[in-house]
């Protein structure tokens, strides 16, 4: 239980496969009484199952939050000017990599890295990553980032930030480097569908996030036939990311803001 948070365990049981194992509990429970009722909860319990399953399902699901900012123009004629540093957030680490001999970055970690280096070249920005050791780790998401980046992609890091464990705290601890340095406004270099809840933390703790989403959640040709409207693994996942980001953009609001004030960007988060 070390490192692990109520609201962590909450969280594990509001998206698939949490809630439908609840659900299926509770049909079991309820048909030992009232054998109609049980029925009908395991019946929904089941459609619901199939449905979050299938890609199609979780790929409608995405496209409501990868829609709120559309990728940057890969030629970049013109960056824009009032970004002053590029903010890449972590997203969680391979740990205990037998090929590295120890922790490294994750498989999303390295598709948001990638991009992060690309829009230095393209724009000569400095860098900043951000992410801490949520569950007390020797050494932070962070560093393990910024030394991919700079051994691997030969990019120019200048800040990390070590500190975080969640979107907001991002957000909250790159302010105060940022602050520091006397910047405002950046490039924010996350997935597409978690584009949402960052900028609006970036927004609303006083920091212009110009999204500089990657990581679209492409179906490919192999969904886009029959296979799409066939449960797997792969749609539940996708269907399971995508419930998680809206409800976390809704604790969001409760716990920290209702509405953000600093970016324009805000008004699409609704």
């Amino acid at each position: 239980m070390s490192g692990v948070s109520l609201s962590q365990i909450i969280s594990l049981f509001l998206v698939p496969p949490g809630i439908i194992i609840l659900l299926f509990v509770l049909g079991l429970i309820l048909h030992l009484k009232w054998s109609g009722l049980g029925v009908l909860v395991l019946a929904i319990c089941t459609a619901i199952l199939i449905a979050l399953a299938l890609p199609m399902t979780g790929h409608q699901l995405m496209a409501g939050l990868e829609s709120y900012a559309p990728p940057i123009d890969p030629s970049i004629r013109q960056p824009d000017k009032n970004a002053k540093a590029i903010v890449v957030l972590g997203a969680g680490r391979y740990a205990d990599a037998p090929e590295y001999g120890g922790d490294t970055v994750g498989a999303t970690d390295l598709i948001r890295l990638r991009y992060a280096a690309w829009l230095q070249r393209k724009t000569g920005l400095p860098i900043m990553v951000s992410g801490g050791s949520p569950f007390h780790e020797k050494v932070s998401e962070a560093s393990l980032m910024r030394d991919v980046l700079t051994q691997e992609f030969h990019a120019n890091v200048k800040w990390t930030e070590d500190k975080s464990r969640t979107t907001w705290e991002n957000a909250r601890y790159c302010r105060q480097l940022l602050a520091n340095a006397g910047i405002q406004s950046v490039y924010l270099v996350t997935n597409a569908w978690h584009m949402r809840r960052a900028a609006w933390s970036f927004d609303t703790n006083g920091i212009t996030a110009i999204p500089a989403p990657t990581g679209f959640a492409s179906l490919g040709l192999r969904y886009s036939g029959v296979l799409g409207y066939l449960p797997s693994a792969e749609g539940m996942l996708i269907s399971s990311i995508a419930l998680r980001e809206r409800i976390g953009f809704l604790w969001y609001n409760l716990v920290h803001s209702t509405v953000p004030t600093t970016s324009q960007h805000a008004a699409g988060a609704s």
